[in-house]
């Protein structure tokens, strides 16, 4: 199994995949194009179970501006960091496709989430080796629409607080926990979009996030998870009297495509 060396400073999203299935020691999806990363392997390669937590849209960009306002999600990178490169178009449904199957819009065939994969994702490969798998997100967002459609336990919420997403995570994971589990924080994207990623109003939004991360990564360490941290793309400020919005993605810049990662 191809692995990306642990002093490479950026990987790809079509990493992620291969990352995972070397942590649980199954096979690679089957068109997967990236390589596992060392680094998350070597440190995660006591753990039986395996999860992404993904805050949607937490790019580099906001990240360097606020990450003091999230200091247990910034003791983690201060520990083990990477940048991952968001594949095109850098909007969720493509990312998050490109995390459970290791390939590209090209490969996996979801530009949308109403879009059904055309390739073998992680859901497929744990499924075979006789695991579960779990999927969580709000009604209407990529996590539930797209991702629970092929994950055995669906843990779609209705819309509301990422505090339910959090609740759904931990639920699921001390009733019966799967080898795998991937969870949308979707209000990240959402405050973004509203106020802009560089705009003080996001604060209070990042700050109940990362109390949030750390009551579902307590909860997932005490029952053998890996965990990692990432996003599914960053966001970039937008200052047009034409638009409501404060916050894009979905191009090929930095902003909206640099993601930091960590992992415990």
């Amino acid at each position: 199994m191809g692995m990306r060396p642990s002093d490479m400073s950026e990987a790809s999203m079509m990493d992620v995949a291969p990352t995972i299935s070397a942590i649980l020691d199954l096979p690679v999806p089957a068109q997967a194009k990236g390589m596992a990363i060392a680094a998350i392997v070597k440190d995660l390669a006591d753990v039986s179970r395996a999860a992404l937590i993904v805050p949607d849209a937490l790019g580099l960009f906001a990240w360097r501006l606020w990450r003091e306002e999230m200091p247990y999600l910034d003791s983690l990178h201060r520990q083990r960091s990477l940048v991952l490169r968001s594949v095109l178009p850098s909007i969720t449904p493509v990312n998050f496709s490109a995390m459970v199957t290791g390939t590209d819009l090209a490969g996996h065939g979801v530009a949308s989430y109403d879009h059904d994969f055309t390739c073998e994702t992680l859901f497929d490969v744990v499924r075979a080796s006789g695991g579960r798998s779990a999927a969580v997100g709000f009604e209407g967002y990529t996590g539930s629409k797209l991702l629970t459609r092929y994950a055995d336990i669906d843990g779609t919420t209705a819309r509301g607080s990422d505090d339910h997403i959090a609740d759904k995570v931990i639920d699921i994971a001390e009733e019966d926990p799967p080898v795998f589990l991937i969870a949308q924080l979707g209000k990240v994207d959402d405050a973004f979009h509203r106020y802009g990623p560089s705009s003080p109003d996001v604060v209070p939004m990042l700050r109940a996030t990362d109390e949030r991360l750390k009551r579902m990564i307590d909860v997932l360490k005490s029952l053998s998870y890996g965990v990692i941290i990432l996003s599914d793309h960053g966001q970039h400020d937008i200052d047009e009297p034409d638009t409501e919005l404060r916050g894009g993605h979905g191009s090929d810049r930095d902003e909206d495509c640099e993601v930091p990662c960590t992992w415990t």
